[in-house]
């Protein structure tokens, strides 16, 4: 009876050894399969994933070939394309009021790959052969608002500014090709002819019109056909552009140029109305800039993408 107790005894003992043997083995094959079931999980989603970016690379490939093709479709329908790590088919494209539309599908090129599919993805088209133009307003383009009791010359050559006195106002109508295009580079150039300015900080800053104005009836405080909102011009904050003005000692005459890309582009867009353009004076006095009506007239010089039609 003694001897069968003490192996009863170490039966008994060996139990939580065993336990702890089938435990750490249900927890090797549970991280086993567990890890397996990761590695799985991630495989598949790098397969989706390489699958979603093969299809919108595919859309922007056809978009581009399309606008170096000037606009032509069917430079859109490639076919299928090997990509890093699978490849893209275009099922169909179309181009209608401008718009590209693309179908395509792409897989990550496994056996059975992961595919994605895009139908009628739609974006706007513009054809990337740069085109340029300059553009100069009529006569009636253009005129100065002078505070109530400034004194000025009246010469219809020139638009005067003057720091809190007088505001140059200038109008530019985009023409047909511009409208609606893809502004790339637009330069407003103006010419200075004269000034009397000493302050240093001299600067001269456009800003977008807010409000319509008639012409060479615009006064500082009536657009000629009503009321400014603000005397001085209704004009939206902040500008869109500054430059410095007269930036050495003494005067310096000639051409100015500030870039003005924002503006142009909401114009072309129809982001806002071409209310035209107001030049505000910083520190400048009697600062005389030749107007649409003189030599070296204003002009817009203005780089762009066409839109596809």
């Amino acid at each position: 009876m003694t001897g069968f107790h003490g192996h009863d005894q170490r039966g008994m003992l060996l139990v939580p050894v065993a336990l702890t043997l089938a435990l750490v083995g249900t927890l090797a094959f549970a991280m086993t399969r567990d890890g397996a079931m990761n590695a799985a999980a991630v495989d598949t989603q790098y397969r989706i994933e390489v699958a979603r970016y093969a299809a919108a690379s595919g859309v922007q490939v056809a978009k581009w070939r399309a606008a170096m093709g000037a606009c032509n479709v069917n430079a859109a329908k490639f076919g299928t394309l090997a990509v890093p790590g699978g490849s893209v088919t275009v099922t169909n494209a179309s181009l209608s009021g401008g718009v590209l539309s693309v179908s395509l599908k792409a897989e990550d090129g496994r056996q059975g790959g992961t595919q994605h599919t895009v139908k009628d993805r739609r974006m706007q088209l513009y054809d990337f052969s740069t085109r340029n133009a300059t553009i100069i307003g009529a006569g009636d383009d253009d005129t100065t608002l002078v505070r109530i009791g400034s004194t000025r010359m009246v010469d219809a050559t020139y638009m005067e500014a003057t720091d809190g006195a007088a505001h140059p106002l200038l109008a530019f109508r985009l023409p047909p090709d511009v409208n609606r295009s893809l502004i790339v580079q637009a330069d407003l150039k103006v010419t200075k002819q004269s000034g009397n300015s000493t302050q240093p900080g001299r600067a001269l800053s456009v800003h977008r019109v807010t409000t319509a104005w008639e012409g060479r009836e615009a006064t500082w405080t009536n657009t000629g056909k009503g009321a400014w909102t603000t005397p001085g011009g209704d004009y939206a904050e902040p500008a869109v552009a500054s430059v410095t003005i007269d930036p050495g000692r003494g005067a310096d005459n000639g051409a100015y140029f500030v870039r003005v890309d924002p503006l142009v582009q909401g114009w072309a867009d129809a982001s806002f109305p071409n209310h035209g353009m107001l030049l505000k004076p910083t520190r400048l006095v009697n600062a005389l800039f030749t107007s649409f009506n003189g030599a070296n007239k204003p002009e817009l010089i203005v780089r762009y993408f066409k839109r596809c039609t």
